[in-house]
């Protein structure tokens, strides 16, 4: 199916999904393996109805060029019990974009993730209220799109999803263009949902999705991904990018988080 979200202001009073407590979440790594560094994690979630509201955390991984995170459960609990204290209650359903994960890695990354989480939901007892929804997010693709007829193509319009004809046939996934491009062809972003506890229909999703990607505070329109994961990016890459050569990333005081 070839949809058109259409022209979605950045404002989200009205994001999908916030008819209940939800806390949408982004994962990103930072990797300086030329400098032989620790990579580092970082994690960001948000505390509000509008998604506007950010915590977050990051941590050093163990090994150079990690991307596989070990610490996600306690950072996944940490940021319930802020939630919990913003809000009075925990989420009722975690919507957690990850970062970075190529198609292959996915059952040696993404599932041991989610296996994670989901215990960070059981250790704050709300394994029978609290429901999740894993997506991957992939911005380097081959695929690109276009719109018009033979002899007469454009570029499609921000707010196009494809979410059925040229997506695997067995995965639950959908492209997005999210940004408008003048030169050259856009790259739409791949989502694959990749663990789906609150079966909502997939145009609430895209359209969350959609409205995310205008909601980065560096940047007045759209970016190509949901505003949590840049966040996430930002911060992996400030704590990873300190020291040079020979000096590990800092540990960050949980002062900070």
């Amino acid at each position: 199916m070839n949809a058109k979200l259409g022209g979605i202001p950045w404002t989200v009073d009205e994001l999908p999904f916030m008819d209940k407590p939800t806390m949408i979440c982004g994962l990103d790594v930072f990797h300086a393996t030329n400098l032989g560094k620790k990579s580092v994690l970082a994690l960001s979630a948000s505390m509000n109805s509008s998604a506007t509201t950010f915590w977050s955390t990051s941590v050093v991984q163990d090994d150079v060029g990690q991307e596989a995170s070990n610490n996600l459960c306690k950072g996944m609990s940490n940021a319930c019990e802020a939630f919990k204290r913003a809000n009075g209650t925990y989420p009722a359903q975690i919507i957690f974009y990850r970062d970075g994960v190529a198609e292959g890695q996915i059952e040696g990354i993404c599932r041991p993730e989610i296996t994670q989480i989901k215990q960070a939901i059981v250790s704050i007892g709300q394994a029978d209220t609290c429901k999740l929804m894993y997506i991957n997010c992939s911005k380097k693709v081959n695929t690109r799109l276009m719109a018009g007829e033979p002899g007469r193509y454009t570029n499609p319009m921000p707010g196009t999803v494809i979410d059925g004809e040229i997506t695997e046939k067995d995965t639950y996934e959908f492209y997005l263009i999210s940004v408008a491009v003048r030169q050259g062809m856009p790259t739409p972003t791949r989502y694959a949902i990749i663990y789906d506890d609150i079966k909502a229909s997939p145009h609430k999703i895209e359209h969350l999705t959609y409205k995310l990607c205008f909601t980065y505070y560096n940047v007045s329109g759209a970016i190509k991904e949901p505003s949590v994961i840049r966040y996430a990016h930002r911060l992996a890459a400030l704590v990873g990018e300190r020291g040079g050569k020979g000096h590990e990333p800092p540990v960050v005081h949980s002062g900070f988080e």
